[in-house]
């Protein structure tokens, strides 16, 4: 009996008629133009009613302050790089077409990530049949996490597509090599590593398998040019960002430094599987990339008595890492099995920008979108159901292992692994198609198999895993942002929504306590600045104690005394 046509090998690797192709044609317009309908409505909802829409914060912040420094004729910049940097580089170039504007940013996002949904489209017409890729691109559409990360200035907006394009264009050249298919395939992933170099624990999969496991009548010499070219293709990419970082910052590092700080905080003994705030000494706390990098440079400093390069840091952190590996491997065990079940789990891992705060601001994003927790267990069952073609899928089944790879080594964010759930949207779509398939031609022997296997995947997803407290950073963020823009009520409202999570953040209360002095509310101001003092006491926090006194001054005379203050309110 004949398989299924989804099981079948995809046409588009076959002679097409002309009306083949107008039909792909037509069904690729209409994916790109849907969900940029999608993209442009939500970013017309939040231009509205989110207010970090017109400020970039945390990470985006600096992306855009260097693209500001590229625009002025800096491209050289200082030091070593800490960051990627391809997504500077192009808000650079958006910025010199369109003008410095963060919605004509966003916008030109809305339209690449529309794009990406064709690219997932067109990768899905390459393993499966029509169904399953008109079915894949429309997930990709309409999924939650894509649509809402358009919105934000963020690295991953650039990561997915170039990503998804690396793993189609990888599927074609192993299928038809060709000398220029594989220099092609070498700079889609040295572009993706000017992105995100973790990228690059896919390139000596790819290699080995061009060498070794490639299927088709090619010689070896032959198979090592490929191999050959793929990767210095990659290297051309990125060897000028190497000696860039040895002309400007004296230092031989390939992109940046900030491996072995980040191995650190994935897997010290405080670590709980996710991005965390890390104390770092006595009173050192990271919360954007610039502080983590010179905050951890200070402490390796000070614990070596003397000056270190980048390299030397980020080597200093790496041997602390294993350290703390070597100390309590059980422990460590422990954690990358929790690494794991996170990367696979339905909650929605943050660190800048929380999709369940922002669904406040986007009728789009509160619309019944796809999830990952509808499309992990669907994905992994069709990963199971297509395991007898993994010689086929090697690229795609090394992109979304080597994403996993990278959280097992660090820690697991939902924007870093974002371009892998993309990757599993085909097979989420094959599982699909096979189940209506086989319910059709009355298989119910086959459905009943696979039902409960879809129902064990769903429940191991959903399993709670995550630390739900996070929540009242989410809405500190938020607070400050609305601080920021003058916006006192809603700030206050939104510090106190922080604390209703989270009572015992010293942050939020002095944050709240200063707003509600910006915003005039005296005795408020009072009371908050006392809270703050009392809890700084019971931390010995000496820090925060001398700014509550300080402000309890100004506002009444002499701390804890009601009298009004001399002079105006000073900013801190």
């Amino acid at each position: 009996m004949d398989a299924p046509e989804h099981e079948r090998a995809s046409p588009a690797q076959a002679e097409q008629p002309a009306w083949g192709w107008a039909r792909d044609r037509n069904v690729a317009a209409l994916l790109f133009f849907a969900a940029l309908l999608l993209r442009l409505l939500h970013l017309r909802e939040i231009q509205i009613h989110d207010p970090f829409f017109t400020i970039a914060s945390v990470d985006g912040a600096i992306y855009e302050e260097w693209a500001k420094e590229i625009l002025a004729g800096d491209w050289l910049g200082e030091g070593v790089l800490f960051l990627g940097p391809l997504y500077p580089t192009f808000i650079a170039a958006v910025y010199a077409l369109l003008g410095a504007s963060l919605p004509a940013l966003k916008a030109v996002q809305a339209v690449i990530g529309a794009l990406a949904c064709v690219l997932v489209w067109g990768l899905a017409r390459e393993l499966f049949d029509r169904r399953v890729a008109a079915l894949a691109g429309t997930i990709a559409a309409a999924y939650g996490m894509h649509v809402f990360y358009g919105g934000t200035v963020m690295i991953v907006n650039l990561q997915v597509p170039l990503v998804v394009g690396l793993v189609w264009a990888t599927l074609r050249a192993l299928r038809r090599p060709s000398l220029p298919a594989w220099a092609f395939c070498g700079l889609l992933l040295g572009l993706s590593a000017l992105a995100r170099q973790t990228v690059l624990l896919l390139a000596p999969i790819v290699a080995l398998w061009i060498l070794f496991g490639m299927a088709g009548p090619c010689s070896f010499a032959r198979r090592f040019a490929f191999g050959t070219l793929f990767g210095l293709a990659i290297l051309a990419l990125i060897l000028p960002f190497t000696v860039r970082n040895y002309v400007a910052g004296d230092d031989l590092v390939l992109l940046n430094s900030t491996g072995g700080a980040n191995f650190y905080m994935g897997n010290q003994r405080a670590a709980d599987g996710t991005w965390q705030l890390p104390s770092i000494g006595a009173r050192h706390r990271v919360d954007n990339p610039r502080a983590m990098r010179d905050a951890f440079e200070k402490a390796a400093e000070e614990a070596t008595g003397r000056t270190l390069k980048p390299s030397e840091v980020s080597s200093y952190w790496l041997a602390r890492g294993w350290e703390e590996i070597r100390a309590n491997p059980t422990r460590w065990l422990g954690l990358e099995a929790r690494k794991f079940g996170l990367f696979w789990n339905a909650y929605e891992v943050w660190n800048n920008r929380s999709f369940e705060v922002s669904k406040d601001f986007s009728w789009v994003l509160r619309m019944p979108l796809v999830s990952f927790g509808i499309l992990a267990p669907l994905g992994l069952l069709g990963l199971a159901l297509t395991a007898g073609r993994w010689r086929e899928f090697v690229p795609i089944h090394g992109a979304i292992a080597s994403y996993l790879l990278s959280a097992l080594l660090f820690f697991v964010l939902s924007r870093y692994r974002l371009p892998a759930v993309v990757l599993l949207i085909p097979f989420a779509a094959f599982a699909v198609i096979d189940l209506v398939d086989r319910f059709r031609g009355r298989d119910f022997r086959r459905v009943a198999l696979l039902g409960p296997g879809i129902v064990a995947l769903a429940f191991l997803t959903h399993l709670p895993l995550a630390n739900e407290n996070r929540m009242h950073m989410a809405y500190y963020n938020l607070g400050n942002k609305y601080r920021e823009l003058e916006r006192w009520d809603e700030a206050v409202g939104a510090y106190h929504a922080s604390l209703a999570e989270n009572p015992r953040a010293i942050s939020t209360r002095n944050n709240l306590a200063l707003t509600l002095e910006l915003a005039g509310r005296k005795d408020a101001a009072i009371e908050a600045w006392r809270t703050v003092g009392e809890m700084a006491a019971r931390l010995g926090d000496r820090s925060r104690m001398e700014r509550a006194a300080r402000h309890l001054t100004a506002l009444t005379g002499s701390p804890g005394q009601d009298e009004p203050a001399s002079g105006p309110i000073r900013k801190p």
